[in-house]
């Protein structure tokens, strides 16, 4: 649309790098949405289009996901004295920790925690809530397809014959 309205290609070259890194920068993926600062996440985030594009893609590929965590990426600690790492953990399990895989629940030392069970879990850390979004947001990315051919359309037509010329 940028560049459908543009007097020239050289204008629309040095624009829409600058919309394309804001949309990037903001769409959930690059900086998580819990870390988007408020002024931005509550507006920016929801009009991107990135933001439905990447998750739709996010949610078709990784939701039903098993992970897998190598030795390095494990919490590793030991639980209380005369615990099991699942006792010790298991108010934890049951509110903010809904979602960590426990990999020795009866072991007495070196409980080893992975961060995550399923790729749902990880996604929901990515205001991913619910499978279904996935095909929600892949209707939303249809409608701003189809809006923005629109949107090429008409400002093309908006163009004078005077700013045609001036390319």
């Amino acid at each position: 649309m940028i560049a459908a309205y543009s007097p020239n290609a050289v204008f629309a070259s040095l624009v829409n790098p600058l919309f394309v890194t804001t949309l990037v920068s903001f769409c959930g993926v690059l900086v998580p949405y819990s870390q988007i600062e408020p002024f931005w996440r509550y507006w920016l985030y929801y009009l991107d289009p990135f933001n439905y594009l990447m998750s739709s893609l996010l949610v078709f590929t990784t939701w039903s996901a098993d992970v897998d965590c190598k030795t390095s990426e494990l919490a590793i600690f030991d639980p209380a004295a005369n615990q099991t790492c699942g006792e010790y953990l298991s108010v934890y399990q049951q509110g903010m920790g809904v979602g960590i895989n426990l990999l020795n629940p009866e072991a007495t030392a070196d409980c080893r925690v992975c961060q995550y069970k399923t790729g749902a879990d990880y996604l929901r850390t990515l205001n991913l809530a619910e499978e279904y979004y996935g095909w929600r947001n892949a209707a939303i990315v249809v409608l701003f397809s189809v809006s923005s051919y629109t949107l090429v359309y008409l400002m093309m037509k908006l163009r004078t014959k005077a700013t045609k010329k001036a390319a």
